[in-house]
């Protein structure tokens, strides 16, 4: 899968631009500031419907939007002459596929997508919402049922959090609103906890295998699941907790089983990897993560995905940065960069954009 256009249109610091892509390598080069990411961010919009940058929607509309039709328009042309197009407003976003208006669901997995960002090298050491949010845009484009799944739970917790925030104004009548939250997510959470486990099964070979290539060792790497609730995920275990515990949630005022409360482990040499790992073999381990959801990607939508990476070669030590363009093998990638000398020593074709 190859983007052959892109235009944006009111989106982060560009009123309007366009650019055409006739290579497999495509650079965006420039000082900061110049909106290098911005268009990587376009890209990901395109893919998965939002940005691992944004905190809010109106961070993508341009400032001087016309106040009538304050919105992003993100539009994207494959080399299959399938037209993407994103509008991006305040309170809602609208999907678009071939001039034909379509859902959030159907939308994803069109323009499958890895992302690489200088957030992604403390993966392992940050917090555990980058963990997840990095797990999630994966899972959302290789399983269409995580997707619904995910929007569900999502929503539910949501509901029940703000319930539970306001709990003194409904006093004997709480456990009422709560209940049709507590079903949604003990329909939902189960689901997405037997995904999050076939996603391990699945790469695990692979990522012991890629990291072995990088590492030039046969350290034991694995990757896990660690609870933040102990209870098994079914229907029945999770609505009896959700039961029991129905009062510490409300003393707390927090909903306790819920997407992302749970977080992901990577385990090396047999101890938590940002425990016992140096700075230079996570980026080992993030490398080989992505080269094993690289190739899971490419097995499930059968073509290679897009590499999206933003301004990474400044982390990577020249053995590190060769696996990375081996990496890039056979994909469509995207970089942002400020020097040039970052990918002098490339192969093939490049094109660069100034900015």
């Amino acid at each position: 899968m190859q983007i052959t256009k892109l235009t944006v249109q009111d989106f982060r610091n560009y009123p309007k631009q366009s650019w055409n892509f006739t290579a497999d390598q495509v650079v965006f080069c420039g000082p900061n500031g110049k909106g290098k990411t911005n268009i990587l961010e376009a890209i990901s919009l395109l893919s998965v419907g939002k940005s691992w940058r944004e905190q809010d929607a109106t961070d993508l509309i341009y400032e001087h939007a016309a106040p009538d039709g304050f919105s992003a328009h993100i539009k994207g042309e494959t080399e299959k002459k399938t037209l993407l197009e994103v509008f991006v407003q305040p309170k809602k976003r609208q999907f678009i596929k071939n001039e034909k208006p379509t859902t959030r669901t159907r939308f994803f997995g069109q323009l499958p997508t890895l992302l690489f960002c200088p957030e992604f090298i403390f993966l392992f050491s940050g917090t555990k919402t980058n963990r997840t949010q990095f797990f999630d845009r994966f899972l959302v484009q290789v399983s269409p049922s995580y997707r619904e799944n995910l929007l569900k739970a999502t929503k539910a917790h949501k509901h029940k959090t703000r319930i539970l925030r306001q709990s003194e104004l409904f006093q004997s009548n709480i456990g009422d609103l709560l209940n049709p939250w507590n079903e949604i997510l003990c329909q939902t959470m189960p689901a997405l906890h037997q995904e999050k486990l076939k996603l391990i099964n699945s790469i695990s070979d692979s990522l012991q295998q890629e990291l072995n290539e990088i590492s030039q060792k046969d350290e034991p790497i694995s990757l896990e699941i660690e609870a933040a609730v102990k209870v098994n995920y079914d229907y029945e275990s999770l609505k009896n907790w959700l039961e029991v515990n129905q009062m510490r949630e409300i003393a707390a005022q927090k909903n306790f089983i819920a997407p992302g409360r749970d977080d992901w482990q990577f385990n090396l040499r047999g101890r938590p990897l940002n425990a016992t790992a140096s700075r230079g073999e996570e980026r080992s381990v993030l490398l080989a993560l992505l080269a094993a959801q690289k190739k899971l990607l490419t097995e499930i939508t059968g073509t290679s995905p897009i590499l999206l990476l933003d301004d990474v070669f400044s982390e990577l030590d020249d053995t590190r940065q060769r696996h990375l363009e081996h990496l890039c093998t056979g994909s469509q990638v995207f970089f942002s960069t400020t020097h040039r000398e970052h990918f002098n020593g490339f192969s093939g074709e490049i094109q660069v954009f100034e900015l």
